[in-house]
Formats: C-alpha cells, structure tokens, sequence
C-alpha cells in the first residue's frame, strides 16, 4: 500500500542538526508515511547519518545526489520519487512535533483541503546561550478564500515549504526553481493559488531553528541580492496579473523593494532595479511599515541624494 505522507527532507551539511531532525519524523504518531531522504552531495558524515537511519527504519529512503544542485533540485527530486497521496517538507536542520504529520493529514481529510497551512515555532540561542522558542501569532483557524491565504502567506514564515501539507496533484506543472536561493518565494504563491480548498489549522507543528550559516541567516552576497529581486518581482508581477489586490501585497512588495534599493546602487540599465524603484515611488505608502521605512521611502521619492546619504551611514541597519 502507498504511504498517506510523503515528507521530503533535502540535507547539506548539518551533521550536528540531523539526527535530532529525523529522531522526530521517526517519532511520528502517523505511521503510514514515508521518509525521503535527498543528499545533496553533503561533504560531511550526512550521507551515512540517512543511510543509518534508513537502515533502521523501512519507511525511509535516501537519495544521493552525484553533486550539490541545492535546495531547489533536492526538493524536486523527493517531489518526483514520493508516492504519497500529501507531501510534506522539513529542513534538515529543524525539526517537528511527534504530529506533524497526523494532524496535518487528519485536517486534510476533514476538511476536503487541497492545502493545509499551520503555524512554526522559532528556536533560537538567547544572550546567555540558553534555548528559547517563540511561536509565532496564530491566524483564526478555519477555511480561507484564495486571497485570505495568500495573506497567510505573505507574513514571516508564511512563504516558507515547511509549514504547509500539499495535496500531490498540487505540484503538476510546479517546481521550485532550481539555482536560486530563496526558492519558496518562487513556488508557494503558486500552490496556494492552484488549491481549490485551503484550510489554516491554528496549532504550530513545526520547530525552526536560526542558526548562523543557515540561508536565512546569511549574509546579503550579490547572489542573495540579486536571487530575491528575480523572485519577489516575479511574485508580485504574477499575483497583480491574477487578480489579487491587497495591503498584504503592496506592504510586502514595497518593503522587498526598499530593502533591495537601499543596498543596490541605482541602476538604469538593470530592469530589476528599475522596476523595483519604480515600485517605491508609485502609490500609497503602506501603514504597516515601520516610521523608518516610510522616512526612507519619502527620501527615495522625493530626495534621492539624502536616501543615499542615509544607506551609506546606516550600513548594515539600513532597513
């Protein structure tokens, strides 16, 4: 018999994380999944961390990719080998509750739901070295229109893979794109559009460790930079072609767009730079920015050479 859930675990280079991210999915309190394991290329004891693992436990597989190709193509390739009827995502360095997947599963059938959205918890070191977890804040549960979820989607955390069971029809015509960082921005607006029935379950399943050297936590490379304008622009160029008009929207792609332009020196010649600039001098001046944002984004319009001014002394605080 075909497992109910698929869970697609990529893993790079966390051999101090792993094994505490599969002790969970071998935990889990839905037995009828599977575990696909996808090694991208990993340089340190990963590869035979999965194998261990699968060794132990039938309902896992490993995947070794001949080289790393990242986030993107390792997701793809559990995508394209799953035989679940759902699908499920955990980063390698995270970890989830024992009923991660039970619950998610359980609400998918209920509620007839093509998409399954729930909540995270962010675990974090504290100044004393300490563990600290913080849930993010909870959305009303229940069905949510296309727009309501797309909302859902457009807050911290939303975007992410991981907090999320997809129904597998959901990927046909859908890949995360592969050579960019960032990749979620590039596929979960387009999942949330194509599901006919979406339901927000109001628990947090999820545990996401921050961490240094992760890619959420890296540095702004030019790649970084670059990799999220492509994303983000085409995003927010696709939801407006849609149909999908929102404060969620305008207040998330004018914050991307400052954010982007405050560290990129002004380039005509760059259609990124020009469209996202663009982005900033037109309309309203959304509410739920910070003041500094809204100082910041009435210099860009109005007095460019003091928005220069004010990135170059700011540095890395710019916004």
């Amino acid at each position: 018999m075909k497992p109910l859930v698929s869970v697609i675990v990529p893993v790079y280079k966390v051999e101090g994380y792993l094994e505490r991210c599969l002790d969970s999915l071998c935990r889990q309190s839905l037995a009828d999944i599977e575990i696909l394991l996808v090694d991208d290329a990993s340089p340190d004891r990963c590869g035979a961390i999965c194998e261990a693992y699968a060794a132990n436990d039938a309902r896992a597989r490993v995947f070794h990719q001949p080289e790393n190709r990242g986030l993107s193509a390792a997701r793809n390739l559990g995508i394209g080998h799953a035989s679940g009827a759902y699908l499920m995502f955990v980063d390698s360095d995270d970890w989830v509750h024992e009923d991660f997947c039970k619950e998610a599963y359980e609400c998918a059938v209920r509620y007839q739901a093509d998409l399954v959205m729930f909540n995270r918890e962010r675990v974090f070191k504290s100044a004393d070295g300490g563990i600290v977890s913080k849930p993010d804040p909870f959305f009303p549960e229940g069905y949510k229109t296309t727009q309501e979820a797309l909302d859902i989607m457009l807050t911290d955390g939303g975007n992410a893979a991981w907090n999320k069971l997809y129904k597998k029809e959901l990927f046909e015509g859908v890949s995360y794109p592969e050579g960019y960082l960032y990749e979620d921005t590039g596929a979960t607006y387009k999942l949330v559009v194509k599901a006919s029935r979406v339901y927000y379950l109001a628990k947090a399943l999820y545990y996401h460790c921050l961490r240094s050297g992760s890619i959420t936590t890296q540095k702004v490379t030019k790649k970084v930079l670059e990799d999220r304008a492509t994303l983000n622009s085409q995003r927010y160029r696709d939801l407006v072609a849609w149909g999908y008009d929102s404060e969620s929207l305008d207040y998330r792609f004018k914050s991307f767009a400052l954010w982007y332009c405050a560290r990129k020196k002004k380039d005509a010649s760059d259609p990124k730079y020009v469209f996202l600039a663009e982005g900033l001098r037109s309309g309203r001046i959304p509410e739920k920015l910070s003041r500094r944002q809204r100082i910041m984004i009435i210099l860009f319009r109005y007095c460019p050479p003091l928005f220069e001014l004010w990135c170059s002394l700011r540095g890395t605080k710019i916004c």
